[in-house]
């Protein structure tokens, strides 16, 4: 019998993959990489903009990685930093048309394929589901703030 430990990080990892598998894919056809999927589609949900800081925590990045990622998307003209201040790190990023029109091509993408990817799971048992992965999650957060500065977190 798998232990569920196994089991859970199996599919965790699978399922993590999958998604990734599927970002690389269809970013490739835009010469994009996967990882920017979740830059574009945060701002595109947010049209008064995300600061980097901001935007790292959901994308659920360090601030360096999505400093080069914003930069990245800066020079194809998907987005722009709004200039407000001296403190580079909490100037809103916005999406210019071009990032707008690729933001609505990937939420609509998104919704096919998590749409795809949940049949046979009733709403109720969705709602349950994501319920019991946050529990999860806020249980495995607590144990890894016990780690924190002995790692350099």
């Amino acid at each position: 019998m798998q232990s569920r430990y196994d089991r859970f990080s199996s599919l965790i990892l699978s399922i993590n993959k999958n998604i990734q598998k599927i970002k690389n894919f269809e970013m490739n056809n835009f010469g994009l990489k996967g990882k920017q999927v979740q830059c574009i589609y945060h701002l595109y949900n947010d049209e008064e903009g995300i600061c980097v800081t901001q935007l790292a925590l959901l994308c659920n990045e360090d601030k360096g990685a999505m400093s080069r990622t914003v930069k990245e998307l800066e020079i194809g003209d998907y987005l722009y930093v709004e200039e407000k201040g001296d403190q580079k790190y909490r100037n809103p990023i916005k999406l210019t048309a071009r990032g707008r029109n690729l933001g609505k091509l990937i939420s609509n993408k998104i919704d096919d394929i998590f749409y795809i990817a949940s049949e046979g799971i009733g709403e109720d048992e969705r709602e349950k589901f994501y319920a019991l992965l946050d529990i999860v999650s806020d249980n495995l957060k607590k144990i890894c703030k016990g780690y924190g500065e002995k790692n350099g977190d």
